[in-house]
């Protein structure tokens, strides 16, 4: 009889069968690498001992004369113990039914494993005191996620940089790929199984050759003739540097380079130098390999066929017939406007010299070897095949004099008439020829790599933290400023992730939220400004807006959250800078050939979702789902366009401009409180702008619209997610909270769903009352050891023919996750909360809350067991999985941006009209925290001081000061004079 077992199914571990068959050897608290020995999971095999959890029994077993060591009978086990230093191997076998054995274990092998266990705390790596990722390229990694750095060019000051900003991913070897403009991918995706995995195996990597023997692969740190590799992943740029036994040190540098006036839209650089540590001469042949991206991705999901056929080889040659750049050629229309190319400069002692060896042929490039150990790497054919893929090879000699340093630049990089230049049949070779002149002085790289390291340096000194935990301060200070950067320009489909070509979502301008406070930090005001344009020409005039767009959007208004997050942004944006003269600066108007003020826009959006696309209890319509896709619950839900259209016949048939739409859709509660901010803002802004008719009559909609939200989404002990209409019988009324009767756990009274928590208390309707229930019921359905849920076990499919959580095994993403986005809006309303609430003993226990949070995001903290929980030691991820703990990606999320704001509000950074309201929760046992802040041309310094305990603003004693001087109404003024302030909070004892 054939049993099927799964992996949530299978109870057995390894581990606990070595800790039962030698439990007088493994103390209860000790950890242990173990596999099972065969398929019947009856024994096991494993190491004790290791000051962590860490894969050592799988890297053992590589070791022959380690895997000989055990047993051969079924079921038989087998434990290998090392003492604290890892100095001593003992190994002790147990056959079923029979004593221990202990087995002696021959001087060699036990010093080549305890070489290895030896290195083995090492192999995730460490974090240094810039915040740079470096590791040891022969160690295992924890995931797929772990050792990847993030690498973005500059557009700034060149037209439309939200969509012609290029970013990268590179992983430890240097691989991953490439993207210029919107989704549009210069060094090839990778489209297979492989989990998490980006970039062609080929791309950034190169060979070197001797007397026609290869010596070197970049992306092979295990070869023999490798004595070092490491990599260093810091801010921007990526440092591989690796010694072989024959003396040579080989350092690769990855950066994208900054735009420069008349150079290509988007170049990433990757300089090699090649230092000769020997006291020969060397001849040496390098060959450098990547995939150029398709001009029809789509093809690769229906006809890989298609997308090979339709582009050709083609070179770019200087005069002399030497390799300029190899680009393909494509031949629709579409895949004309980017050219993408690849060039390398070999920095001789007589000067530059460009490569005179090309292919385009994978295969013959491969040959009967493999991307390792090509066959047809010693003699490229420099023939033009008449078809992909797009492929290439350069190769070049290499006079390595000995004690030398010789430099070679790799240029990849794209033409595109995105660029806003001039766009004609030589722009290739114009381009591309200014790019190799400016870049045939060796200098110049090291120029570009400086611009770009002092551009992410001036960026992050909007916020810089000095507290007792440096792990904290680095990651503060380094990495997440870096992350918000990218992640502001790049949509959510990139990074180490294979996904289809997502474009910006509408969302996506939450992660300008954070970032604006950099740029206006750094004088970039007008920047911000622009991108605020460009997200709010996406409005429709009904005031929907598009839920993606790259250069023309799409979508629209099928996603009903969409418009509201706009107007925070522009809110968040005037509150900072003091730029009222935005409101009145002309937009287009999406779907029209028409413009109107941004304050007009921004009053449409509060129209349409307050107003106009609501249901029976008066709150915003669900759509196809509102900001968590989980939530599909309406099958015939109209988008936009469609239900304008019903909306103007509504109008015809008699109805009145600012009635509802006649419906029984579902409504979103997160969406009432998303409009709750939108309409309190928006009445902020209109007071300051002196429209007080419009100021009074937002407040009086907002009254109304709380009320409406109390009477209908608060069920007793939280706040519903969603409230239906469509059951006549009332079988059911509402999704979220206790009674909703769509429970997946028998033992829960209903489901619960975070945002609910942390909207209502962003938004001002919850009490304090509602606040203190919800926290005890969070605290029983949604609190892991990991962070809390973004929904408890909920059974959708009652409710709904298709939500994404039917896509997933439960405690994974939105089918129970640990959606990290989520839980950092929760964080910062927890924050709000611990401030405003006046119950002293709620207000602590919110702030705790929050930290605890905060805590269990910080990505540093992978490294304490950084094969358990994997992630990213730099960056923030997505998701944890609540029953592991485990991180899962994708990187680019909302996590990044809302920890930043959460910090920003636990240090009580509030940008008023009237200057900073300092507000900071801080945790209870520090009594001392200080950071900077960068406006414009002027710095503040600020320390706060308390005694142990929980202190804050509200009903505490607290003195305020600014160069000394006394600031009775507690608001810090914010001139613009260029200099730097100090500013001390004191709490009393």
């Amino acid at each position: 009889m054939l049993k099927f077992t799964t992996a949530r199914e299978a109870m057995a571990s390894a581990e606990d069968i070595l800790r039962q068959a030698f439990a007088d050897r493994i103390g209860p608290g000790a950890h242990i690498s173990a596999l099972f020995t065969d398929s019947e999971r009856r024994g096991a095999v494993g190491i004790a001992g290791l000051p962590l959890r860490l894969p050592a029994i799988q890297e053992l077993l590589k070791l022959p004369a380690v895997a000989a060591l055990l047993p051969g009978e079924a079921g038989a086990s087998a434990l290998f113990a090392v003492n604290e230093d890892a100095t001593e191997l003992s190994l002790y076998i147990r056959h079923a039914g029979r004593q221990e054995q202990t087995v002696d274990v021959p001087e060699a092998t036990a010093s080549l494993a305890l070489a290895h266990l030896q290195a083995a705390p090492g192999w995730a790596g460490a974090l240094n005191a810039e915040g740079e990722h470096v590791i040891d390229l022969r160690s295992p990694v924890p995931g797929p996620h772990f050792a990847v750095n993030l690498l973005m060019g500059n557009r700034l000051s060149f037209p439309h940089p939200l969509q012609t900003t290029p970013k990268s991913v590179v992983d430890r070897l240097g691989g991953g790929s490439f993207r210029s403009h919107a989704a549009t991918q210069v060094l090839a995706t990778r489209w297979d199984m492989r989990q998490e995995e980006n970039g062609f195996p080929a791309n950034r990597q190169f060979y070197l050759f001797e007397d026609g023997k290869q010596i070197f692969y970049s992306a092979d740190p295990g070869d023999e003739g490798m004595e070092s590799a490491v990599c260093r992943h810091s801010q921007n740029v990526t440092r591989i540097t690796c010694r072989t036994r024959c003396g040579l040190e080989i350092t690769r540098i990855i950066s994208i380079l900054p735009q420069y006036e008349g150079l290509p839209l988007a170049t990433e650089l990757q300089r090699i130098e090649i230092e000769n540590h020997g006291e020969a001469d060397r001849r040496l042949r390098i060959v450098y390999t990547g995939m150029f991206g398709s001009a029809a991705p789509g093809a690769l999901f229906e006809d890989v066929l298609y997308s090979n056929v339709i582009m050709q080889g083609g070179v770019l040659q200087d005069n002399t017939g030497a390799v300029a750049a190899i680009s393909p050629d494509y031949y629709p229309e579409g895949g004309r406007h980017d050219l993408r190319f690849h060039t390398m400069i070999v920095h001789g002692a007589e000067g530059p010299v460009l490569p005179r060896e090309y292919c385009v042929s994978y295969n013959e490039f491969v040959g009967t070897g493999s991307l390792h150990r090509p066959s047809g790497a010693l003699r490229l054919s420099n023939i033009l095949h008449r078809k992909g893929p797009g492929f290439f090879a350069v190769a070049g000699e290499i006079q390595a004099a000995a004690g030398t340093k010789t430099a070679v630049d790799q240029l990849t990089g794209l033409v595109s008439d995105k660029s806003g230049a001039p766009w004609n049949d030589t722009v290739l070779a114009d381009e591309v020829g200014a790019l190799v002149a400016r870049f045939s002085d060796p200098g110049a790289a090291e120029s570009a790599l400086e611009e770009s390291a002092g551009f992410v340096r001036d960026y992050s000194k909007f916020l810089q933290v000095f507290s007792d935990d440096k792990d904290f301060d680095v990651f503060i200070n380094r990495n997440l400023p870096f992350q918000v950067l990218y992640q502001s320009f790049v949509s959510r489909s990139f990074c180490q992730t294979q996904k289809g070509y997502r474009e910006i979502g509408f969302r996506e301008i939450q992660d300008l939220y954070a970032s604006m406070y950099y740029f206006v930090g750094m004088g970039r005001s007008a920047l911000v400004k622009s991108l605020l344009k460009e997200w709010t020409g996406m409005v429709f005039e009904l005031g929907y807006a598009y839920h993606n767009f790259f250069w023309a959007g799409k979508e629209p208004g099928k996603w009903s959250d969409d418009a509201l997050w706009l107007v925070q942004a522009v809110y968040r944006y005037v509150m900072l800078t003091g730029d009222l003269e935005f409101l009145d600066e002309s937009c287009p108007v999406a779907g029209q050939d028409a413009s109107r003020p941004v304050f007009e826009t921004l009053k449409a959006i509060i129209v349409y979702s307050g107003q106009i696309s609501i249901a029976r209890h008066g709150l915003p319509l669900l759509d196809f789902a509102d900001w968590n896709d989980c939530l599909k619950l309406d099958d015939t839900y109209l988008n936009g366009p469609a239900k304008e259209k019903l909306y103007r016949e509504q109008l015809q048939a008699g109805g009145v401009f600012g009635d509802s739409l006649d419906s029984d859709y579902s409504e979103s509660v997160m969406n009432a409180f998303l409009l709750k901010v939108a309409v309190d803002e928006l009445s902020a802004l209109a007071a300051r702008k002196g429209e007080q008719d419009d100021a009074d009559e937002l407040d009086r909609f907002g009254a109304k619209l709380r009320e409406r939200i109390q009477e209908h989404a608060w069920k007793g002990n939280f706040f519903a997610r969603v409230l239906f209409n469509r059951y006549p019988d009332g079988e059911y009324t509402y999704l979220g909270a206790a009674g909703d009767g769509l429970s997946a756990d028998p033992a829960s009274d209903g489901s619960y769903f975070l945002n609910s928590f942390s909207w209502s208390i962003l938004s001002g309707c919850a009490d304090e009352a509602q606040i203190s229930v919800m926290l005890d019921t969070m605290k029983s359905h949604l609190m892991t050891p990991f962070g809390l849920k973004l929904v408890s076990p909920v059974a959708l499919g009652r409710v709904s023919s298709h939500t994404a959580s039917d896509e997933y095994f439960p405690g994974d993403r939105e089918n129970g996750g640990v959606f990290k986005h989520a839980c950092m809006m929760a964080a910062a309303a927890m924050f709000k909360g611990a401030k405003e609430v006046s119950d002293s003993g709620l207000a602590a226990e919110l702030g705790r809350f929050g930290y605890w949070l905060l805590d269990r995001i910080m990505p540093f903290k992978t490294m304490e067991d950084p094969f358990a929980v994997c992630g990213n030691p730099r960056f923030c991820t997505q998701y944890n999985n609540s029953e592991t703990g485990e991180n899962i990606g994708p990187m680019l999320s909302g996590t990044s941006t809302w920890l930043t704001l959460s910090l920003m509000e636990a240090l009580g950074i509030e940008y008023t009209a009237q200057g900073i309201a300092l507000s900071p929760i801080l945790r209870e046992e520090q009594t001392e925290f200080s950071y900077t802040l960068k406006l414009g041309k002027s710095s503040y310094c600020i320390r706060i001081r308390k005694p142990e305990g929980f202190r804050r603003m509200r009903g505490g004693a607290a003195r305020l000061t600014l160069d000394g001087r006394a600031l009775e109404d507690g608001l810090i003024p914010t001139p613009d004079d260029g200099l730097t302030h100090e500013v001390e909070l004191r709490f009393e004892e």
